[in-house]
């Protein structure tokens, strides 16, 4: 099943009688952007979607021989990422979009160290995204 928490509750009320024994496994956003992160790769709220969405399409018959493992669910990463379209970006302007990126990462960074606090996940993979970003430049 896939779906928000209120239509998932909803639906198990209705296949399932109050007293019925069940075994819940869940895929969450953060557990998907977790897995991602764990390999190595970004992921945007609507690939996360797009796994989600994936993992309910596998058949019922599968998910019950085998459930879905985390490898399943890299697999699934892998295949929404290759379905993204490359885009053509003239070099200079990424530069400038890659340099006010920046800038605004920093501002939260130091912001987070004034203040003597760890810096947010988000933003130091943010700060990893832009260094990628910036090899690829370089190449």
């Amino acid at each position: 099943m896939y779906g928000t928490c209120e239509t998932l509750c909803r639906l198990l009320s209705e296949q399932y009688p109050a007293e019925t024994p069940l075994t819940l496994i869940i895929w969450s956003p953060a557990d998907i952007e977790g897995l991602a992160d764990g390999i190595e790769c970004a992921v945007s709220e609507q690939d996360i979607k797009a796994v989600l969405a994936r993992i309910d399409a596998i058949p019922e018959d599968q998910r019950l021989d085998s459930g879905v493992p985390s490898c399943a669910v890299m697999d699934l990463i892998d295949q929404v990422k290759e379905a993204v379209p490359a885009v053509m970006v003239p070099a200079d302007l990424l530069e400038t979009l890659l340099m006010t990126a920046e800038q605004a990462l920093w501002h939260r960074e130091w912001t987070a160290r004034d203040d003597n606090h760890p810096v947010p996940d988000s933003v130091a993979r943010r700060l990893a995204d832009t260094a990628k970003v910036r090899a690829l430049l370089k190449n």
